[in-house]
Parts: structure tokens; sequence; C-alpha cells
């Protein structure tokens, strides 16, 4: 003889019910298919001097923001923190552990 089988609790029937992703990974392709991509501005001569004379009055632990370009996500990104290294020799400009490098740099303000 069967034994006759408890009913489930509604609270678990709900699960069995839950969304599923058939194809793996589709949901977070989409998503990367949304985003703007856009490139990279020209800066003018004018730009380009305010930013180096920004670069050159920072010092450790100054707090900046900073809008650079983001060369893999194909878009603009904003940074603000403490400036925790500034290599002029290798023009890379780094917050807290964020490396820019100069030429990404789009605006800079202290």
């Amino acid at each position: 003889m069967n034994k006759a089988r408890a009913k489930m609790p509604p609270s678990q029937r709900a699960k069995q019910f839950a969304p599923f992703d058939a194809v793996v990974g589709l949901r977070q392709a989409l998503k990367e298919k949304e985003k703007i991509r856009v490139s990279r501005k020209e800066l003018s001569d004018d730009m380009t001097d305010e930013i180096n004379r920004t670069l050159k009055t920072l010092d450790i632990n100054d707090t900046v923001m900073v809008v650079y370009y983001n060369e893999i996500e194909k878009s603009y990104l904003t940074a603000t923190g403490q400036v925790a290294k500034l290599d002029a020799k290798a023009q890379i400009l780094t917050i807290a552990a964020l490396d820019i490098n100069f030429a990404d740099i789009y605006t800079i303000s202290k």
C-alpha cells in the first residue's frame, strides 16, 4: 500500500514556481547589451592645461573627484576619494586602489 504524503505547506509550494533561467547568463548578456557605449571625447588645449595644472597641485591624501574614460566599459566613470599615489613618470593617478591614466582623465577637481 502506498503511504499518503503529507501536504506541502504553501510557503514551500511557492518555490516550485520560482523563475527558471533556461539559458544561463542570458540576463547578464542582455544587461551588457543595454549599456550605452560612448567614444572617447577629444579634449581642447584649455581643458588639457586645466587638468595638468590641477594634477601639479595635488598632494597625497587630497580628496578629488575625477571623471575618466574606461576603455573596457567604453564609458565615462566618476571616482571620488583620496589620492593614494601620484606617479608623474608613469602618468598614473591612484585613488584608493583605482589606477587612472592621466590620458583618460576628462575632468578633475579638488
